[in-house]
C-alpha cells in the first residue's frame, strides 16, 4: 500500500533546507546522489528483513535496520564526494603550478619576417641617383640601420623581470622577489634616502631634494612664485617669466655627484656675492646724510628687517649685518592653518622614525638581514600584517589599537600600528576636522602601508606615496614648523626604546635605555 513515505528525506536527499557542514561544499547533484544512495541501502535492508528468518523480526526492527543502513550508506557516499573534491583541488593546483612553470620556461617566439620594401617611384629613383650610383639592375634600394643587439647581461636582466612579473601573476610572491633579487644584483637599484634635504638652486630657488648613497640628487619639490611659470620638460623644472615667456633659470630634476658639487659651489659664489652687494647698499645708505634713522622706523619684512620711511614715496632699505647679509626678525606670525599643519606634519615624521628604526638585539647591535646585508627595520619586521590579523582588522568592533584584534599581535606589531593609526589620523585631520572613522582609517591604512598580498614594488610605491604626503604637509605649514623644529631641539632628549629579541624566547619586546 502506497504511503507516500519517502528516505529520501530522511537521508537529505529531497529536502529543501540550506545545507551545512560538509555538505555545504557539496554541489546539489552530489547532495542527491547521496540521498539516492541511502535510500537505495535503506531498502536493501528492508529486503533483507522481509525474507523467511527462524526470528520473527517486527515493522520497527526492519525499519530500525533500514534507518541504520542508510545512514551509513548516506556517511559513506559523502566521504567519497569529500575525497573527490580534495581530489580535484589538487589536480587543480598541479595543473596551476604546471601553467606557471611553463609560463617561466617561456616559448622563444620566431620573429616574423620583414616586409619587402616597396619599389621607389621615378622621382625618389631620381633623387637617389645624385647620392648613391644606380647599379644595372634598377635603382638602389635603402637599407634599414641594423637594430642594436642587446647585450647577455641586458638579456639576462629583463627575463629575471620577467619571470618577476609572472610570479606575482600567480600570486607567488616569494618568487617574485628571489627573482628581483637577482635582476638587481645584475642591475643594482640607486637607492635614496627617506629624508629630505633643503637647499637652494643654482638660480637661488629653494628647493627640497634626496641624495643617493652613490651621491645623485633627485628633486622633490620646489617654491613657486606667482611672479613666475613653470614647466616641467622631464628633465628639469623651467622657469619663466611670465610676461615675456623668457627663461630665466632651469632646475634639474636630477644630478649626478659633480653637478651637485658644482652647483654647491655657484651658490657658495652667489652668496658672496650678495653679501658685497648688501654691503655696498648699506654703506651707500649711510653715507646719504648719515641716513638720517629718525626719518625711518625698523620693521619686519618677508625679507627680513628693513628701514622703512616715515615720509611716503621714500625707499625701503634692509636691515644689514656685519656678515653684509639681512638681519633677520622674529618671523611673521603662522596663521591657524599653518599651526595645525606644523603639529601634523611632525607627528608624521616621527611615525615614519618609528617605522624606519632598526630592530636590535640583547648587545644592542642592529640584527642583520643576510639578503640584503641590512639593519631589519620595524617596518620590514612588522609592517605587513598576516592574514588572521588582516581578517581581525576588518571587524568594525576590533579593528583599531583599542580592539579585540590587538589582543592576537606582538608588541613589535602593536608599536606598528599605532604608529600607522598616528601617520593616517595627521594625514586625514587637516581635510575632515572631525573624527577619523574605523572604515576610513582602514582605507587609508591600505592605501599608505603594506598589507598582506601586496608585491614588494607596491609597498615601495607606498613609501614614496607617504614620503611625498609628509614632504606636502611640511610645505602647507610654512614658517610655524621652524617652531616646531626648534621646540624639539630644546626639549630634554628622553631615552629612547629599543626592539631586542629575547635569546631564550625568541620574542620582540620594547626595552627602555
Amino acid at each position: 500500500m502506497a504511503t507516500g513515505f519517502d528516505f529520501g528525506n530522511i537521508f537529505g536527499g529531497g529536502m529543501g533546507g540550506t545545507p551545512t557542514g560538509l555538505d555545504a561544499l557539496l554541489s546539489e547533484d552530489q547532495r542527491k546522489l547521496m540521498g539516492r544512495n541511502a535510500t537505495l541501502a535503506a531498502a536493501a535492508a528492508l529486503l533483507q528483513a522481509s525474507g523467511r528468518s527462524t526470528t520473527p523480526i517486527g515493522l520497527g526492527q526492519a525499519l530500525g535496520s533500514a534507518l541504520q543502513a542508510g545512514q551509513q550508506g548516506y556517511q559513506q557516499a559523502r566521504a567519497g564526494s569529500v575525497q573527490d573534491l580534495l581530489l580535484n583541488q589538487k589536480l587543480e593546483e598541479a595543473k596551476r603550478l604546471g601553467l606557471y612553470q611553463t609560463a617561466l620556461a617561456g616559448t622563444p617566439s620566431t620573429a616574423a619576417p620583414a616586409p619587402a620594401l616597396e619599389p621607389l617611384t621615378p622621382a625618389q629613383a631620381s633623387l637617389m641617383s645624385q647620392t648613391a650610383p644606380v647599379s644595372a639592375a634598377g635603382p638602389a634600394q635603402a637599407t634599414p640601420p641594423a637594430p642594436t643587439q642587446p647585450s647577455e647581461t641586458d638579456k639576462r636582466y629583463q627575463e629575471l623581470l620577467r619571470k618577476a612579473d609572472i610570479a606575482n601573476q600567480y600570486n607567488r610572491p616569494d618568487d617574485a622577489e628571489k627573482y628581483l633579487n637577482q635582476a638587481y644584483k645584475i642591475k643594482p637599484v640607486e637607492e635614496y634616502s627617506t629624508t629630505p634635504q633643503f637647499g637652494n638652486s643654482a638660480g637661488g630657488t629653494p628647493i627640497s631634494f634626496v641624495l643617493s648613497k652613490s651621491g645623485n640628487m633627485r628633486l622633490l619639490d620646489f617654491n613657486r612664485s606667482p611672479e613666475f611659470n613653470y614647466q616641467d620638460t622631464g628633465s628639469y623644472i623651467s622657469v619663466r617669466d611670465k610676461n615675456t615667456n623668457k627663461e630665466l633659470e632651469r632646475i634639474p630634476k636630477s644630478m649626478t655627484p659633480g653637478e651637485v658639487a658644482s652647483n654647491v659651489i655657484s651658490q657658495g659664489n652667489l652668496a658672496v656675492n650678495r653679501a658685497n652687494l648688501g654691503v655696498a647698499q648699506a654703506g651707500l645708505g649711510l653715507r646719504q646724510a648719515e641716513f638720517n634713522r629718525g626719518a625711518f622706523d625698523i620693521k619686519e619684512t618677508p625679507d627680513g628687517l628693513a628701514y622703512v620711511p616715515k615720509t611716503p614715496g621714500g625707499a625701503t632699505m634692509p636691515v644689514m649685518g656685519a656678515g653684509g647679509t639681512q638681519l633677520q626678525g622674529a618671523g611673521a606670525k603662522p596663521t591657524e592653518d599653518q599651526s595645525k599643519s606644523a603639529g601634523f606634519a611632525f607627528r608624521m615624521q616621527e611615525s615614519t622614525k618609528i617605522f624606519n628604526q632598526p630592530i636590535t638585539g640583547v648587545d644592542g647591535q642592529p640584527i642583520i638581514d643576510p639578503a640584503t646585508e641590512k639593519p631589519i627595520t620595524l617596518e620590514q619586521a612588522f609592517g605587513r600584517p598576516g592574514r588572521f590579523q588582516a581578517i581581525m582588522r576588518s571587524i568594525p568592533s576590533a579593528g583599531l589599537t583599542t580592539g579585540v584584534a590587538n589582543v592576537f599581535e606582538t608588541s613589535g606589531r602593536q608599536q606598528y600600528r599605532q604608529a600607522q593609526e598616528n601617520w593616517v589620523t595627521a594625514n586625514l585631520r587637516p581635510e575632515s576636522g572631525a573624527v577619523i572613522g574605523v572604515e576610513e582609517m582602514e582605507k587609508e591604512i591600505t592605501k599608505y602601508f603594506p598589507q598582506a598580498s601586496d608585491s614588494p614594488q607596491t609597498i615601495a610605491q607606498k613609501q614614496r606615496a607617504r614620503r611625498d604626503t609628509e614632504l606636502a604637509m611640511t610645505v602647507r605649514a610654512g614658517p610655524a614648523y621652524k617652531q616646531v623644529e626648534k621646540a624639539v631641539a630644546a626639549r630634554p632628549q628622553a631615552g629612547t626604546p629599543r626592539l631586542v629579541r629575547d635569546p631564550v624566547t625568541g620574542v620582540l619586546r620594547y626595552v627602555a635605555e
